[in-house]
């Protein structure tokens, strides 16, 4: 098994897609501004599409074992951080914390296939909002189960949801990576992202 560490070691290595208004690294963590109006969904329910988040990834061909640790500052309604997997611009998920400021939050999943998007999310306390939690991903073939672990569960590994992407292009490599978004018209908010690290076989 080969396992990389992306942050803070390697984040020179990570490609970025739609490049964010300020981050850095920051001592031991990647600290992330997104941008206002920035947001991942495609048609359903509010017939809207938005592919602006931010994203800094890698690309896999292997099945893999994804895990980022996260601490955000949330300051507007769906403000988000967590992990993205994406096949084309038709076919991606990602799962994460999102701000509700009336509560209770979510901690969720959106999978995308065919270019619609569906969203699953289970409440989560306003007062942790800005606690450290983490999320993984684990790949086999085109099977996603995704995880969070968070103060409620003392940290260990909670199953939020099992997916299947419907590859367009099968055997097409991967990507798979740490994000963030804001929604609403604001100034977006900050994240800083602990660790990113992808366990696979080769």
């Amino acid at each position: 098994m080969r396992k990389v560490s992306y942050v803070p070691e390697a984040v020179d290595q990570l490609k970025i897609w739609n490049e964010p208004p300020m981050w850095k690294v920051e001592g031991q963590d990647l600290l992330v501004r997104s941008a206002g109006e920035s947001d991942f969904w495609l048609k359903t329910h509010y017939g809207f599409e938005v592919m602006n988040g931010h994203v800094f990834y890698d690309e896999y061909d292997t099945d893999f074992t994804a895990e980022v640790s996260l601490s955000i500052n949330p300051e507007s309604t769906y403000d988000q951080a967590g992990l993205f997997v994406m096949l084309s611009e038709n076919c991606w998920l990602k799962t994460s914390l999102e701000y509700i400021p009336e509560g209770p939050s979510h901690l969720g999943a959106v999978v995308t296939n065919n270019g619609y998007s569906d969203w699953s999310t289970r409440n989560y306390p306003n007062d942790l909002n800005t606690e450290r939690l983490a999320f993984r991903i684990e790949r086999r073939n085109d099977d996603y189960t995704i995880y969070a672990a968070t103060s409620q569960s003392d940290g260990k590994w909670e199953q939020l949801r099992i997916a299947h992407l419907h590859a367009e292009e099968p055997g097409k490599s991967v990507q798979i990576g740490l994000y963030c978004c804001s929604p609403t018209p604001n100034n977006g908010c900050e994240t800083r992202f602990h660790s990113f690290t992808v366990e696979c076989e080769n």
